[in-house]
Parts: C-alpha cells; structure tokens; sequence
C-alpha cells in the first residue's frame, strides 16, 4: 500500500463528494477522522496516525441528504469497483489503496439488511453506538475541504465501547490504542475536558457502565472524570 497514494486518493473522493454538494450531509467516521484531527491541531504527534485502508461514512439516521448523486457511479470514475457481499447484501467499493463503507446509525429494533439510501444509490449498514458519533458533529477544515467529524472527545469514547465488543483481537487493541492515545492528547487541553463530561452526561447508562469497565484498566484518568459527574 502507497501511503502517499492512498492520501491522494481519500483528498481526491472527499474532493468529490464536497463537489457534488454531498459531503455536508454524511460524515467522515472511522480512522481517517484522525488525518483531520491532526490537521486541526497542528499535527500533534500525540494524535495517532491513520494506519487503514477503510474508509467510512456515516449516512445521518433519518436518511436526509439534500441532493441526488450517483455515488457508484463517481466512484467508479476514480477506480473504485463494487464489492457484492451476498451473504448480507452489503456493497462495498474497492480500490488498491482503500475500501469505502457507508454505515448508518442503528435505532430500536435496528434492520436485518443494509438499508438503501436512495438519493446516493448506495446501501448503509446499520450499526450500533454510532449515534455517539451523529450526535457530536464539528466541521474541520484542510484547505479548501470541509468535512463533518465527530468530535474528537467522542470518537475517543466511541473506540473504547466498541474496543471491548470487537471479535476481533487485533481490531479491538487497535481501537484501544487510538482511543487512549487520543484521549493522552484530549487530557491535555481543558476545552477538551469539558466536551468529555457533557458527553458522558448525555449518553444512555449501558454506555457509561462500558466506558467505565474498560478506562478502569486502560485510562484510568477518564474512569475517575466518569464516576464523578
């Protein structure tokens, strides 16, 4: 994998998508977030790097997107090939230096198969806890990009749920890196601190129990900030 490359072809699709009037509407999530974290603070080598090929994008839960785009198809223009999976009926685009996922908040009772976005002609996996990540939005920039982000306080917080539900071993101690690293740089900044606390006063008690259990042991820092709200 060209890392040069890859960074080339992430500008190239968000470029694309802002073009098209698009990329107001759906957010970046996953770890390329960490590529605008970093441009946002200066590139502090706190923050992580991004070491991934996934590309993700949240399609926001009520499906809302203010025009009709043919995203396969300007995907296709830029080398990406459509994956089929039929054993859940996902689609995903492929490329040599990365993969895009749409993905879509899970509510209630949730959806047996990925739900059809029909003004982006693509399909979104619904998962859970990702409203975590809709509810806290902050547009970053990097030149003349402006892309919708969590913010960094709550992806952190989102890392560290998911980390401990990861089948995965690998997946699940690469969320834990990101997320202590990133919370190592949040800890940092009293700003920070204080979306940390409102964002753990607003989450549903299930949430919290699992932030708790897994910061007892990996950042202790925030377990206290928790248990003393």
């Amino acid at each position: 994998m060209d890392t040069e490359e890859q960074f080339k072809i992430f500008r190239e699709v968000l470029h694309n998508f802002q073009s098209n009037g698009i990329l107001q509407d759906i957010m970046l999530i996953g770890s390329w977030c960490l590529y605008f974290y970093r441009a946002e603070f200066e590139n502090h080598d706190q923050i992580p790097p991004v070491r991934t090929s996934d590309l993700d994008f949240l399609i926001p839960a009520n499906k809302k997107i203010s025009k009709d785009v043919d995203i396969p198809e300007a995907l296709k223009q830029m080398g990406f090939v459509p994956t089929f999976n039929r054993s859940t009926g996902l689609i995903v685009y492929d490329h040599p230096e990365l993969r895009i996922e749409f993905l879509i908040p899970e509510l209630g009772r949730g959806h047996d198969r990925p739900q059809n976005v029909e003004k982006l002609h693509v399909k979104a996996q619904g998962l859970r806890y990702l409203s975590l990540l809709s509810d806290y939005p902050r547009i970053m920039r990097d030149g003349a990009l402006r892309v919708k982000v969590p913010e960094p306080a709550a992806f952190a917080l989102h890392k560290l749920i998911i980390s401990a539900r990861r089948l995965n071993k690998e997946k699940a101690k690469k969320d834990l890196e990101m997320a202590v690293g990133l919370l190592d740089f949040l800890y940092a900044k009293p700003r920070e601190i204080g979306r940390i606390k409102s964002i753990l006063r607003t989450i549903p008690k299930k949430w919290l129990e699992a932030i708790l259990l897994v910061s007892k042991k990996h950042f202790p820092q925030l377990n206290e900030t928790a248990k003393n709200l």
